[in-house]
């Protein structure tokens, strides 16, 4: 080998993942340990020894030689808030990114501090930023917040076990809405005046510097060598990017999981090169490792509504045709407007849901499946428009997670996007992210050549242009009318009614 192996922990919503990377940028192997969310009603929260105990149990399954391991990355999700005691003690779950209960206290601070926390942040001031959970602890549970001494994210959690440092990242940071993207630092007279200690902050270090070393206690846990380097790491969007090797611009990296989302690369000019246009419609967040910024688009469905059609199916769906099968038919009356909980990028209406429009007799669940795939298509065809009126062509596009899977997805978007898409060897882009940061704090970074490896290339259809612009056509008016439906007052409730009858 000719660098020693590196560990990427990735600390997802409900899983950790420790993925293995030898010298020369393969992955060796990849194990999950699962964790679950704390069952607390109207909270979305998890325990942050549960991750811990979950990255061990991750470790503990490799066959890779854990002693040959030089250093450990990390990944996390976003915007978890562990509030930690003075000896650095979790003391409650941590509410996670889709935890909202902060929206009320972000909304009852002072217009001019909204808008300092949007300008300075570039991104919405809503109840996904950690900023917002810190907000709702502080009023909602006093007592426990009072003896509160720092607040991390979720990977920093895990490098406070493993090193015993107090350390967060940029990536992590920009969420909470008081980070500085300019100087990468705490923005401390933001932090006071929304009415938080800026003692509760943690120390930031970018997330390819060293962020302590492996203690002997967490060695002779996790069976890894005492005293190797552990990498401060970042968040998983973040990661990902790094990851899938799509860091520089020209590049979107799709993400087709649960919720599609999409990575524009900034480059070095960092939050400078986000465009006012963006605002409200894309999010801002830095790249570890010198590398700039990223806008993130999210669509906030794609897997979800295709688990959805599972169920109705009874836990699958009809046989899908091969990607070269899918033919566009313009007077196909079938669309599917999948946004079954709300809107994300780039308009972000959270009252729209799902519809379906044009149903026939002979509807059938492969060809609903295939009208959310062109929806998704649709979707992100908006979001590249927008990004490229920015000043930032696309002219590569990479895709990873469970719909890369699913070869008339892939088709789909490459013909609507006119744009081929490549998939990579190796899905788990988080996790190798977290790996290839390790790999800096070594001082020994991998080739880019090396990073994000492609699988194969699925090439657009000019053929099939004209079809799919009469089917988007289509779509967008669908989607228009399902939005003003949404928005139509909605009659009161049979219970509101008196004696609640029903008229």
């Amino acid at each position: 080998m000719s660098a020693p192996l590196v560990l990427g922990l990735d600390v997802g919503t409900s899983s950790v993942k420790a993925l293995v990377l030898d010298g020369d940028g393969e992955v060796l192997e990849c194990r999950s340990a699962a964790h679950a969310l704390t069952p607390t009603p109207g909270a979305v929260e998890a325990d942050p020894r549960g991750w811990w105990e979950a990255a061990l149990a991750a470790i503990a399954q490799l066959d890779a030689p854990l002693a040959e391991i030089a250093a450990i990355g990390l990944s996390g999700n976003m915007s978890s808030v562990v509030l930690l005691d003075g000896d650095g003690a979790p003391l409650r779950p941590a509410p996670l990114l889709a935890d909202t209960r902060g929206g009320a206290e972000l909304d009852a601070l002072p217009a001019d501090v909204r808008a300092a926390l949007a300008e300075r942040s570039r991104n919405p001031v809503n109840a996904i930023s950690s900023l917002a959970s810190l907000l709702w602890l502080r009023d909602h549970d006093a007592g426990t917040f009072a003896r509160a001494r720092a607040w991390v994210s979720a990977k920093d959690w895990i490098r406070l076990r493993l090193t015993g440092e107090l350390l967060s990242d940029s990536t992590d940071a920009h969420n909470a809405l008081v980070h500085d993207p300019a100087s990468g630092d705490w923005d401390r007279e933001l932090i006071a005046r929304v009415g938080l200690d800026p003692a509760l902050f943690p120390p930031l270090r970018d997330g390819g510097a060293a962020g302590g070393a492996l203690t002997a206690e967490a060695a002779t846990l996790t069976g890894l060598s005492a005293g190797i380097p552990v990498a401060v790491g970042g968040g998983d969007m973040a990661t990902a990017a790094v990851g899938a090797g799509a860091a520089q611009p020209g590049t979107l990296a799709l993400s087709l999981g649960t919720s599609v989302t999409a990575i524009a690369p900034l480059g070095a000019a960092g939050a400078a090169a986000f465009a006012d246009d963006w605002r409200g419609k894309l999010t801002l967040h830095p790249l570890p490792g010198g590398r700039g910024a990223f806008a993130l688009a999210s669509l906030l469905t794609g897997g979800l509504a295709l688990n959805w059609l599972r169920a109705l199916g009874g836990g699958t769906i009809p046989e899908l045709p091969a990607g070269e099968a899918v033919v566009p038919d313009p007077s196909d009356p079938l669309i599917f407007v999948p946004q079954l909980s709300g809107a994300g990028s780039p308009d972000f209406a959270p009252e729209l849901r799902g519809a379906l429009l044009g149903l026939t007799p002979h509807t059938g669940g492969a060809r609903i499946a295939l009208a959310l795939f062109e929806a998704i298509a649709f979707e992100l065809a908006e979001i590249v428009a927008l990004v490229e009126a920015g000043g930032t062509p696309v002219g590569r596009i990479v895709a990873t997670g469970g719909g890369a899977n699913i070869d008339a997805w892939v088709q789909t978007l490459a013909d609507v996007l006119a744009t081929p898409v490549e998939l990579l060897v190796h899905h788990d882009v988080s996790a190798i992210g977290a790996a290839l940061l390790a790999r800096e704090a070594l001082g020994q970074p991998l080739p880019p050549a090396l990073a994000g490896r492609v699988a194969r290339r699925v090439m657009p259809r000019p053929q099939h242009a004209g079809a799919w612009q009469a089917r988007a056509a289509r779509y967008r008016e669908a989607r228009a009318l399902a939005l003003a439906y949404a928005r139509l007052p909605q009659p009161p409730s049979s219970e509101a009614r008196p004696g609640g009858a029903t008229p």
